[in-house]
């Protein structure tokens, strides 16, 4: 008994050396400066930069330009110094490591060459690339080889897009376009060639050089379009037996048909005086027609403007005509007058419908008309404006309307026309201002949120009261097992005292199980952060922004009641350092004035803005722009919660891939950068990304930008800043590394946008499933999980360590216990729902490790642990615990729990340093105190939580936010 005490007694002083340890490493690493940290992480790269350049100088400021601008452009005078024995070693060195069996070194590898950029350099890459079968690490050596610029690397690059997977074609020819006029002489040979590849490659360079043989090679394609596909398809069909072969054939039609309308695209905005013949004009195939007529509308002529009137009929074309047809007239209004007599001699219903479409831009001019002898022609066509639901300019000019006679002329058409009960009726007077229903005898309509109570799911219910019965019986069952000779001869009291004691050897094996998992995560956390750290060295802006190197993004923001921290953080989002995106804020029908402050400081209007409704939400009321912000657009709908708010977005995104974010939060500028170069660094499909989320609670924000990071003043805020630290980077990273992340804050998430449609977006009650829960973010994962498992199609879940959003956490108990009784019943809701895939081998790593991991550390876990800090407090009550038990307790639940906080702390600040002397003195007190009663009550919310499952309570809760101008250091907008 002796040993054993001396022993736990020795571990307990091991564990609190290695605390010590991890508190000095912390602070030691204060002690850097950003200069000697940047540089310390770049060693190699500084390295061989003085060895190519002896005036180059290794310090953050030199190194980072290398990586804004191209690798070697202020390497200009190299050259003399090529030759020396230390580059040609280095050459040696890295043509060795571009061969090793790591991909990380290969990619190094890559780098360094292209920054050497000597012809012995390019023979590496080159032949490299000829044998290299990973794409990701093909990527880095095509981004080094365009750095390098040789045209004789030409041969070598081109040759090697055929056959590849569509995602690294579009990278790798992006690359290839960068050697602009010198691609085209390689081009020559393959202008007759029938592999797709070769083909892509010539449309695209001629989309981006103008000149008489890339005019006639666009031609050649579209004259010879149904010969030519013919022959691409019979050219694949002799190629059987190739898996690459049959990746291919599954996407030709697309294929084929995105690159017939690239080619018309081009020709319509550049050659169109030759495309708008009327052999084009009246092609049988759709799209060169289309692009035909896009093609008149570009030459300002009579004769252009009726023979495109002539296809109005045209139900195939109709977009395209009436898009045409408005484009001709902002160019000259004096169309104007042909469209109004047309519009009178029509008789077709929908053909006059058509013309209004048209008309419907220039409202404001018939309104006005409404006072002169043309009045009963611009009355005919502003109600049939009206009719086709064309009225948002109309809102707009008679909200904004001073004249009292074009005011009341408008009344007198409104009263003799237009019901007020029919769906355009209710529209205008849901937008109409007051004075002017008054005069039109109508009564405002006020937007309804619809009641989303769902009703009480009674198997999740019987499902979770099971599982809470089973732990709860669990352990006195495997006492009686154990002690049944002992139950039978024993008291009451005797029985208890053992149950205590073994009780609580239970916790103990459970803490030290959950804290070795968290320690084994936070070793695979650590060697990711090293390998992310290093990639992320590697790329730089001009290889990230090349078109198409990373996907496009529509960050998707909703916003319920978010008056106070709106315009900061769209500010925020409209600032980001990424090549293409929009910005989606989706108004979720809120009660205070969200909307009017957007409408008010962007100076938004209603427009009639198109998309498609390809996931069911609650109905969208309007969409707001402003031309001068093409990035932003704005949706006000009716409520329906984040998740619905999420699939409204997804129906009105453009782009590839789309970030979910939530609206009272901010990304660091460079934050959508990082996590969407991550989808660089696989040859597999990336579904789904995430990003750190730390508090913004105490920061200085100014204009939408973090200007100093300070931890949270309120200790509570505190608190949570180390447990997401710990959440962050000792548990997602780890996950991420065994490829079973199932967790994405709905904070800062990126999703690849056609997938997530596949599946039916989010859960909602208008969605796919018809049902509502509180973990969305989780359970898109799972579902994205579930699906390309059951595809059984490669993937991978990333999470980058280096990627920030900062968003406001409770300050208040009764906030954070609301917010962690959601999060539990959240995680119960997505347990239940996806209950076929928990040990369920056809789900691999999802099914067997990560959501078992949850189901029995995350669920059942505060149920076992509230139980043994009971049977501890009765230990204690009894006099019963002994000196070997509370060196268990004291090593396994605070001890292990402190290092895991520390060493989290410690790899966030290891590219870049966050927190000041002090906060750091802060944050460790947190990360030792939390130990003693923060994260047991925690537990207790979470049981809680549980508990109100079995009760059907299934809502959100109220959390009280302050804003970003909580604090006397956040600046208001008016300061700026």
């Amino acid at each position: 008994m002796e040993g054993s005490i001396n022993i736990l007694a020795t571990v307990c002083v091991f564990l609190g050396f290695i605390i010590f340890i991890l508190i000095a490493k912390t602070f030691m690493n204060k002690c850097k400066s950003l200069n000697e940290t940047y540089v310390s992480n770049n060693k190699r790269l500084a390295f061989i930069l003085s060895l190519i350049n002896y005036e180059f100088k290794a310090d953050f400021k030199s190194l980072y330009e290398i990586k804004i601008i191209k690798q070697n452009f202020i390497l200009g005078h190299m050259n003399k110094n090529l030759q020396s024995k230390q580059i040609l070693k280095v050459e040696k060195q890295e043509s060795r490591n571009i061969r090793k069996r790591s991909k990380l070194a290969r990619k190094e590898a890559a780098t360094y060459l292209g920054i050497i950029g000597s012809d012995r350099c390019r023979k590496i890459l080159e032949d490299a690339m000829a044998k290299e079968k990973d794409y990701s690490v093909k990527i880095y050596i095509s981004n080094a080889l365009t750095d390098i610029r040789n045209p004789e690397s030409l041969k070598v690059m081109i040759p090697e897009i055929i056959n590849t997977k569509k995602w690294y074609r579009e990278k790798a020819i992006s690359n290839i376009l960068e050697f602009g006029h010198e691609l085209q002489e390689h081009l020559i040979s393959l202008k007759y060639s029938c592999q797709i590849e070769h083909i892509e490659l010539c449309i695209k360079y001629a989309n981006e050089n103008f000149n008489e043989e890339t005019k006639t090679y666009l031609f050649k394609f579209i004259n010879d379009h149904e010969k030519i596909k013919g022959n691409i398809i019979a050219y694949y069909s002799r190629k059987d037996g190739n898996a690459k072969t049959d990746y291919l054939m599954n996407y030709l039609d697309a294929d084929i048909n995105q690159l017939l309308i690239l080619a018309c695209k081009t020709l319509s905005n550049y050659y169109y005086k030759e495309f708008n013949l009327p052999k084009y004009v009246t092609s049988c195939n759709p799209v060169i027609q289309t692009y035909a007529f896009y093609a008149l509308s570009k030459e300002n002529k009579r004769e252009n403007f009726e023979t495109l009137l002539s296809f109005i009929r045209s139900d195939e074309h109709e977009d395209a005509i009436l898009s045409a047809l408005m484009q001709m007239i902002e160019y000259n209004p004096r169309f104007l007058y042909i469209l109004e007599d047309a519009f009178e001699a029509e008789e077709s219903g929908i053909v006059k419908g058509r013309i209004a479409q048209i008309l419907s831009n220039k409202i404001e001019y018939y309104i006005l008309q409404l006072n002169t002898k043309h009045d009963a022609r611009a009355e005919k066509i502003i109600l049939e404006i009206i009719g086709n639901r064309k009225i948002n300019e109309l809102i707009e000019f008679i909200n904004n309307n001073k004249n009292h006679d074009l005011e009341n002329r408008l009344v007198h058409m409104f009263r003799d026309n237009l019901s007020r009960e029919d769906g355009t009726g209710i529209e205008l007077r849901m937008y109409l201002k007051q004075e002017f229903l008054e005069k039109w005898g109508a009564e405002p309509v006020y937007a309804k949120n619809e009641d989303r109570k769902s009703e009480k799911d009674k198997k999740l219910i019987n499902g979770v009261f099971l599982v809470t019965l089973v732990t709860f019986l669990l352990f006195p069952c495997v006492f009686v097992l154990l002690h049944t000779d002992d139950i039978l001869y024993s008291g009451i009291r005797d029985i208890l005292m053992k149950y205590v004691i073994d009780f609580n050897y239970y916790l103990v094996y459970y803490s030290v199980a959950i804290n070795f998992l968290y320690l084994a995560l936070l070793i695979l956390s650590y060697r990711n952060v090293k390998k992310q750290s290093k990639l992320w060295n590697l790329k730089n802006i001009s290889m990230l922004f090349r078109q198409k190197m990373i996907p496009s993004v529509s960050i998707i923001a909703p916003a319920y009641n978010e008056e106070k921290t709106i315009v900061e953080s769209t500010k925020s989002l409209l600032n980001l350092n990424y090549p293409e995106y929009e910005l989606i804020i989706v108004n979720d029908g809120s009660s205070d004035g969200t909307l009017n402050t957007l409408i008010k400081t962007f100076n938004l209007i209603r427009v009639d803005y198109p998309y498609t409704s390809q996931l069911g939400t609650a109905p969208i009321m309007g969409i707001y722009r402003n031309p001068s912000l093409p990035k932003l657009v704005v949706v006000n709908k009716s409520n329906g919660g984040k998740a619905d708010s999420l699939n409204a977005g997804l129906n009105v995104a453009k782009k590839t891939y789309f970030c979910g974010i939530d609206a009272d939060s901010l990304l660091e500028p460079d934050a959508l950068l990082k996590l969407a170069s991550l989808t660089l660094d696989e040859s597999v499909e990336i579904p789904a990304l995430g990003g750190n989320i730390f508090p913004i609670n105490g920061c200085t924000v100014d204009k939408g930008a973090i200007t100093k990071i300070n931890i949270p003043g309120n200790r509570l805020a505190g608190f949570q800043t180390i447990e997401y630290l710990r959440a962050f980077m000792a548990g997602r990273l780890g996950w991420e590394k065994l490829n079973c992340l199932l967790i994405i804050s709905g904070a800062f998430g990126l999703f690849r946008k056609d997938r997530i449609v596949e599946i039916g977006g989010y859960l909602s009650q208008k969605g796919k499933y018809k049902k509502d829960t509180v973990g969305e973010d989780m359970e898109l994962v799972v579902r994205i999980s579930q699906r390309m498992h059951e595809m059984k199609h490669p993937f991978k879940i990333r999470y980058s360590f280096n990627a920030n959003c900062w968003t406001e956490v409770p300050e208040d108990f009764s906030s954070l216990r609301s917010q962690r009784f959601r999060w539990h019943r959240g995680l119960i809701d997505i347990l239940f729902f996806h209950r076929k895939m928990i040990f369920n081998p056809k789900y691999g790593k999802t099914g067997c490790i990560g959501l078992p991991y949850f189901l029995i550390f995350e669920m059942i876990g505060p149920m076992i642990e509230l139980q043994g800090y009971l049977m501890v407090a009765l230990a204690i009550l009894f006099g019963i615990i002994n000196i070997q038990i509370a060196l268990l307790l004291f090593a396994s639940v605070i001890l292990l729990g402190i290092i895991v906080s520390l060493a989290s702390l410690l790899i966030a600040e290891r590219e870049k340093q966050y927190f000041s002397i002090r906060d750091l003195m802060k944050l460790i007190v947190y990360a030792i105190v939390e130990n003693l009663g923060i994260r047991q009550m925690m537990s207790l919310w979470r049981f809680r939580g549980q508990i109100s499952v079995m009760f059907g309570n299934t809502g959100w809760g109220q959390i009280k936010r302050k804003g970003q101008q909580m604090e006397q250091t956040v600046k208001s907008i008016n300061e700026g």
